[in-house]
């Protein structure tokens, strides 16, 4: 029998309140496709090539009958959406949409969806927004165009039936012409701000402290153009400009994904991304670009004396976030519905830069911020790898600038070797240094991106590398996996913590470890120790006032005898049990293969049966 000694009075260091967190980056069509409940691809025609050959603002739809269908920019609905539709044809002629990943609209959940769109036409007449597939109509509505000039029109579809794969069409109701802008379905059931409610409740779940977004390598982009910039993406949706994904053009469509109509409408913006941080109770964690590109493709510089406008787009984010409505950009959020100030405490300079390049500009950022703002805590990058020449030279750059950042990213896809190998990494941090923000994580089984598993086993490893960040969590502050979402099928990386299609979602063995590690943490560890020593065996223990948080893995074939022994007598306990077959995968068809096994115990005797290759999360009453 393994026995662990526990001694409640010597409480340790203080666990960071903002501990576990969950970072969004619109990649795998987490976004638009995902996120952002809208259902119309392309919806403003805005779609465009990045290398100007071809045109791409009819993608993701095509003529129904013999209408005939062309993209006009004559007289657009503004200076940002400047392609619209011209359809002409007769009755029951019109254009079909292909929705997202050209995948239509599932109608197995959703009963009633909301229809808009702007019409013009020289002469009234009549259309009709239908929801159909080959063999059925499963809604249909109809509306009347009338004036010459640009007019909104809205409508509710009522859905009979069910089909997987339905396609939203508009089309004349009558012989006749008409033109069309900004095309959109939405379900009902979604939040006041356009998300996905099924998506927002299962991140609820993970009762994340913080959210880090919009990104990840989105946020520097490939070109000048393709920056992240966030003034894009607030006001008014129909006056977001649309922006190509980086993660349109990616290594990985040679191994099987095809992302060309991969773009971001920008429906789910800054404005969005903090209201959805205010409904999840998670501090926003915001990634602004540092004036450079992807450092892993074209590495753009924005040339020192040109900074300026990117280090005003900081304090103008600061501003917009916590400024009252005197202030010129509080005004413009109070203006958006949001009188309160979102309360910003954390941003991050630069996503997964490296070298002295990124640190100088680092450095003019930092200056500026912290004058202007000495609250707001700033987040540095240690770069592409948790070890190695351009890690050594983060370190280095910490080491004689300590006092310029909060903390410093730290990012590591690895295989769960590695996870296992360092459950001691931060043991001796030194803690004069920035704090640490493990930003990015994943345990990764496969060298092929598309082969990588989200099974038990790259869970199991997590689990026991979080042990160690929990027991050095004054010094490790914040920690995140990634990727957040996956769209199966129509990703361009994985594996990823929750995955989605167009009407389910579910968490997989690496989300119920996030989710136990999140939902079961105390304020500070306490002292314990394994009296035998069994380096097979994982375990933090934290404690608050009432309670006791005994997180215990067990990364051994053998079931373990452990005996929890303390200076002090159980009360009840709560325990969390996750273990099952190393290669076992939740899916969309069976999402409880690997969930948490929950039981309670009115008087807990301190022993504990633990399988092998499992692991126990108990809360004891103290």
């Amino acid at each position: 029998m393994e026995t662990v000694k526990i001694n409640t009075k010597h409480r340790k260091n203080q666990i960071s309140p903002d501990l576990y967190g969950i970072f969004f980056e619109d990649l795998n069509y987490a976004g638009d496709g995902g996120l952002y409940a809208e259902l119309v691809a392309n919806r403003s025609f805005e779609y465009y090539d990045r290398e100007g050959k071809t045109d791409k603002s009819n993608m993701c739809w095509e003529t129904v009958g013999n209408a005939d269908f062309e993209i006009l920019t004559e007289k657009p609905l503004n200076d940002v959406h400047t392609h619209y539709a011209a359809v002409q044809g007769n009755a029951e002629e019109g254009i079909r949409n292909l929705g997202f990943c050209r995948e239509g609209v599932c109608l197995l959940k959703e009963k009633t969806f909301h229809f808009s769109c702007y019409a013009r036409t020289d002469k009234p007449v009549r259309l009709k927004a239908v929801l159909k597939d080959s063999t059925a109509v499963y809604a249909q509505t109809e509306l009347q165009a009338v004036t010459s000039e640009w007019k909104k029109y809205e409508c509710e579809l009522s859905v009979k039936g069910s089909c997987q794969q339905a396609y939203l069409e508009i089309l004349l109701a009558e012989a006749g012409s008409v033109e069309l802008e900004f095309i959109s379905l939405f379900p009902a059931a979604v939040t006041p701000y356009g998300l996905r409610r099924d998506m927002v409740e299962i991140l609820k779940e993970l009762k994340p402290r913080f959210m880090r977004f919009p990104g990840g390598c989105i946020v520097e982009g490939r070109s000048f153009d393709n920056m992240y910039r966030w003034k894009d993406t607030i006001g008014p949706v129909e006056e977001r400009r649309t922006n190509w994904n980086r993660w349109q053009v990616e290594k990985y469509q040679r191994e099987g994904r095809n992302a060309d109509d991969y773009f971001q409408s920008y429906g789910l913006g800054y404005y969005e991304y903090f209201l959805l941080c205010e409904e999840l109770c998670a501090k926003p964690l915001p990634v602004m670009n540092v004036g450079m590109t992807c450092q892993w493709h074209e590495g753009l510089l924005v040339e020192l004396s040109r900074l300026d406008k990117w280090i005003q787009d900081v304090l103008d984010l600061i501003e917009f976030a916590n400024g009252d409505e005197k202030t010129v950009w509080g005004r413009k959020r109070a203006e958006l519905g949001h009188k309160e100030p979102f309360h910003l405490e954390y941003i991050g300079i630069g996503n997964e830069q490296w070298g002295m390049e990124y640190f100088e500009r680092y450095e003019r950022f930092q200056k500026v911020i912290s004058e202007r703002y000495p609250q707001i805590k700033l987040i540095t990058s240690a770069g592409w790898t948790s070890e190695g020449e351009d890690f050594d030279l983060a370190v280095q750059w910490m080491k004689q600038n300590r006092e310029k950042a909060y903390a410093v990213d730290e990012h590591f896809y690895k295989s769960p070797q590695w996870f296992l190998e360092n459950i001691t990494r931060y043991d001796s941090y030194d803690r004069a240094m920035p704090k640490v923000f493990a930003g990015e994580y994943a345990a990764h089984t496969q060298r092929n991106m598309l082969e990588k598993r989200n099974n038990f086993y790259t869970a199991l490893a997590e689990a026991a590398f979080l042990t160690g960040v929990e027991r050095n969590a004054d010094h490790v502050v914040m920690a995140c996996y990634a990727p957040l979402f996956g769209r199966t099928n129509h990703n361009q990386w994985q594996p990823n913590l929750i995955w989605f299609d167009g009407s389910s979602v579910y968490g997989t063995p690496n989300y119920y470890v996030q989710k136990l590690f999140s939902n079961y943490l105390g304020d500070c560890n306490v002292e314990f120790e394994n009296a035998d020593g069994d380096l097979q065996i994982a375990a933090s223990v934290t404690a608050d006032e009432s309670r006791l948080i005994v997180k215990i893995v067990n990364l051994s074939e053998q079931q373990k005898q452990i005996e929890l022994v303390a200076d002090r007598a159980f009360g009840g306990c709560e325990k969390n049990i996750l273990c099952a077959p190393l290669e076992a995968e939740n899916s969309h068809e069976k999402p409880d293969t690997v969930v948490p096994r929950k039981s309670l115990e009115d008087s807990f005797s301190g022993r504990l049966e633990l399988e092998g290759n499992s692991i126990a999360v108990l809360q004891i009453e103290i």
